[in-house]
């Protein structure tokens, strides 16, 4: 019996996972949003950074591809910085879900993110980050305390 060699599926899966955010493109060139090759590497390695940063474990890079699909049609996304915003906005979503210490859904809490990001933010990550989700994770983490620490 042989010994799988991780080395080579580490090797593998960066172009399986190019490949796949940049079937991403079907939808989001509807909205004149496209991601490179180059975009898409820089994409996984700063989602990489990411989860290292923030200490987690993430073996798909399925949320990233959830954000792309939801905040492709923001008007407030343009060609120019597509690929910035959505590494910072997958960054807020890690240090949202370290924040709330997982207890949102990831759909859930796209989903706000979408919400505020289009309408309050009006497509500012500062104030998506330091204002909005600050303060949902506040009040989570003051209702939390309420009740004792019981889920």
């Amino acid at each position: 019996m042989g010994f799988l060699d991780i080395r080579s599926i580490t090797s593998i899966s960066p172009y399986i996972s190019i490949d796949e955010l940049l079937k991403t493109n079907d939808e989001s060139s509807k909205y004149g949003l496209l991601l490179s090759s180059q975009d898409a590497l820089e994409l996984i390695e700063a989602r990489n950074l990411t989860i290292q940063n923030y200490g987690r474990v993430e073996m798909g890079i399925d949320v990233v591809k959830h954000i792309i699909s939801e905040f492709c049609s923001s008007p407030y996304i343009n060609a120019q910085d597509y690929t910035s915003t959505l590494n910072e906005l997958v960054d807020i979503f890690y240090y949202m879900k370290n924040e709330t210490a997982d207890r949102i859904g990831d759909s859930e809490l796209i989903g706000l993110m979408k919400i505020y990001f289009n309408n309050s933010c009006r497509g500012s990550t500062d104030l998506l980050k330091n204002r909005e989700l600050a303060l949902i994770a506040s009040i989570l983490k003051k209702s939390w305390d309420y009740a004792g620490g019981v889920d």
